[in-house]
């Protein structure tokens, strides 16, 4: 089954001290305890194996005064090493620019790139611990356009929790993983439930949350 996997490219230098070990940490618990840059890496590692088939898509962010950040290009290769070398194979990543903007047409073409790699029967794991807050929502947009009319497995929603110091250095122990999924399952859940009013659909809510 192929395996296509969304990753936002941070834009800040990710230098040596941001390796860190992930492993067993907030509600993903991987096996992984390889120190790496990218905590996304750390989830897959065990998920994906190197004789799956991989799409790896990459999001890197410019910005107008600027264009293409810097640092972005130097985590890309960063990134392409680490899972490279966890997965066990080199993987060339899809590369797509956005732009760092919250206007409609910057965020529709982000969205509608991102759509355009979606393939029938596949399962998707996506990041979106770094670049502009507005990625998750286009990321859930896409993941719920790619269930419904691609017939997707979505089997994991990333963020990566890390600390810093005065000096903006992480803090070695406050990494975490987390999949946020859940609150995605909740979104369709709450298209789905039938209720009369409003208070109906608080009792319902509060009745799934005793589950």
């Amino acid at each position: 089954m192929k395996k296509i996997v969304y990753f936002f490219v941070p834009m800040k230098k990710m230098g040596d001290e941001n390796l860190l070990d992930y492993g067993e940490t907030g509600n993903v618990k991987s096996a992984c305890h390889q120190k790496v840059r990218f905590g996304l890496n750390a989830a897959l590692a065990g998920e994906i194996k190197a004789d799956d088939d991989v799409k790896l898509v990459l999001v890197r962010t410019m910005t107008k005064k600027d264009g293409l950040n810097a640092n972005s290009l130097e985590n890309i290769e960063l990134f392409k090493a680490e899972i490279s070398s966890l997965l066990g194979k080199k993987i060339e990543p899809v590369i797509i620019e956005g732009e760092f903007s919250e206007t409609k047409a910057d965020m529709e073409k982000v969205y509608r790139a991102l759509l355009g790699e979606l393939e029938e029967v596949a399962e998707i794991y996506a990041d979106t611990t770094f670049g502009p807050r507005l990625n998750l929502m286009i990321i859930m947009n896409v993941l719920n356009f790619a269930e419904r009319f691609f017939d997707a497995d979505i089997k994991l929603i990333l963020n990566s929790k890390v600390l810093f110091d005065k000096d903006n250095k992480p803090i070695e122990g406050s990494q975490e993983l987390f999949d946020v999924s859940p609150f995605y399952y909740l979104n369709n859940l709450t298209n789905t439930m039938q209720a009369s009013d409003g208070k109906e659909a608080l009792k319902a809510l509060d009745s799934f949350f005793k589950l």
